[in-house]
């Protein structure tokens, strides 16, 4: 059967690929160090949490304690700065968690902003002509997805992408 106008194949294999975008970057080498950054710091940071929930926990209960021996004027100046503190502390650790945010939209930009040659490449390699995110295809025929020749593609070429231009350093 000869190649006809709207054929999904070329003589050299199928023209339409399909690439799982979010698999590419979770299981390349450099969405893999950017998943334990992520992690690591995560970790630190619900320690850090833990340890500062029980020192406010504390210090409730040392001005819950000293309430009787205080004035109701030194009792509400006592507490409203610890309400100050404890607010302080909330706001403090959602910033870092904003920042764990932050820093994998960084990391996905800077990597996807390196994938265009190389996904180019491996589509020419497999003989592909058009590629589209697999999400996209409702019924496909087997070996139209070229996720995993991109992600070791994108292992060769960029590795784990090295340390990133804003480290995530928390808390």
């Amino acid at each position: 059967m000869g190649e006809t106008v709207g054929d999904a194949r070329t003589a050299s294999g199928q023209a339409l690929r399909t690439i799982d975008d979010e698999r590419l970057f979770r299981e390349s080498q450099f969405g893999q160090r950017v998943a334990e950054e992520i992690e690591t710091a995560s970790r630190a940071l619900e320690a850090e949490n833990d340890q500062l929930l029980e020192e406010l926990t504390a210090r409730e209960a040392e001005l819950t304690e000293q309430r009787a021996e205080m004035t109701v004027e030194a009792f509400r100046a006592a507490a409203n700065a610890f309400d100050v503190q404890a607010e302080e502390v909330r706001r403090s650790q959602a910033e870092k968690r904003q920042r764990l945010v932050q820093f994998e939209e960084s990391e996905r930009r800077r990597f996807f902003g390196s994938t265009t040659q190389v996904l180019q490449d491996v589509l020419e390699n497999v003989g592909g002509q058009v590629l589209i995110d697999a999400r996209a295809v409702i019924i496909g025929l087997p070996g139209m997805d070229m996720t995993d020749d991109a992600i070791a593609a994108m292992d060769d070429a960029i590795g784990d992408g090295g340390p990133a231009p804003f480290p995530l350093v928390l808390p």
